[in-house]
């Protein structure tokens, strides 16, 4: 039991890390744009002192930039403070549908990096779960990234949110059947571990080339 917690808490700061690193990536790129924008305004009050002519519109575009970047900045500390409240609660009723739009939110550098964004596809009425947030946040990473990996060519991931019967359950559509193929290490140990903590279950289906998370 104690290196199953022990497991748990280490996946837990992998993933923190993850997606701090990530978010922090994002804040420095708004800060430089930002130090940009202030170099760009000294060059123009030095004009100005020096008599030359400059027009209104420069100046309100600049203000436009940095405005921007404010928002933009004042958007990723939100996602940041929300995320980090994810773990406030060993169990609570979360929306899965919105776990999966603040996933691809949150970690939107991250998947640019991989490709195209998943296409999400959400019921308008919420689907929910009794389960842990943060590490439900993790799975659906951690299989968005697998479903990224083994997308078929051509083909955009899809996530799809449902109800089987009475069981909550993520669909990542797309894929390479050959990806999902026996012995391509799916599920993998640190994702079964997860699924184990969530008492949710993790299956591949080659012929749809798709992954489905089942949720209690």
């Amino acid at each position: 039991m104690r290196d199953d917690s022990q497991a748990m808490a280490i996946e837990g700061v992998r993933f923190f890390g993850e997606m701090s690193a990530s978010i922090s990536h994002e804040i420095k790129n708004v800060l430089a744009i930002v130090n940009e924008n202030a170099g760009l305004l000294q060059d123009m009050v030095m004009m100005i002192e020096k008599g030359m002519p400059l027009s209104p519109e420069r100046l309100s575009g600049l203000a436009r930039s940095i405005v921007r970047q404010v928002k933009r900045g004042d958007r990723i500390v939100k996602d940041m403070n929300r995320f980090a409240h994810s773990t406030d609660h060993p169990s609570e009723t979360v929306d899965i549908g919105e776990v999966i739009h603040f996933i691809s939110v949150l970690a939107a550098r991250l998947i640019a990096m991989k490709g195209e964004p998943p296409e999400i596809d959400v019921p308008a009425t919420p689907i929910t779960a009794v389960t842990n947030r943060f590490f439900l946040e993790d799975l659906v990473w951690t299989c968005l990234c697998r479903a990224m990996d083994a997308r078929a060519p051509d083909q955009t991931v899809c996530i799809v949110a449902e109800k089987a019967g009475n069981a909550p359950r993520i669909r990542f559509c797309g894929l390479s059947g050959d990806c999902l193929a026996s012995g391509t290490g799916f599920p993998s140990p640190r994702e079964t571990m997860v699924a184990g903590l969530l008492g949710a279950q993790l299956k591949a289906d080659k012929d749809k080339g798709e992954i489905v998370l089942i949720l209690p």
